[in-house]
């Protein structure tokens, strides 16, 4: 059956709004967040999987941190780029 035979009223409905975005992930949905190998001065803060607004104070801070060459204050090296490379992907244990 048609949905036009069930609400026929979508017929003449028009669109009320849209959005359209991209969502970046990663093979094991967590961010990058690391200098790149090979590209000197490239940092790459992102693939957060939707995960952006919520981390985004905590990547900026390491981020700002790691870029200015000091200690950052969580250890971010699970987070490199290389670890798709190196099959070392980070294990997801605690979902909601």
């Amino acid at each position: 059956m048609k949905a036009l035979d069930r609400v026929p009223k979508l017929e003449t409905a028009e669109m009320a709004k849209s959005w359209a975005g991209l969502y970046e992930t990663t093979p094991d949905h967590h961010a990058v967040i690391g200098f790149a190998d090979g590209v000197e001065g490239l940092f790459f803060v992102n693939g957060f999987s939707g995960h952006g607004l919520m981390h985004a104070p905590a990547a900026g801070l390491v981020a700002a941190e790691a870029i200015c060459g000091r200690k950052t204050s969580v250890d971010i090296s699970l987070l490199s780029a290389t670890r798709f490379a190196r099959g070392r992907l980070v294990e997801e244990t605690n979902v909601i």
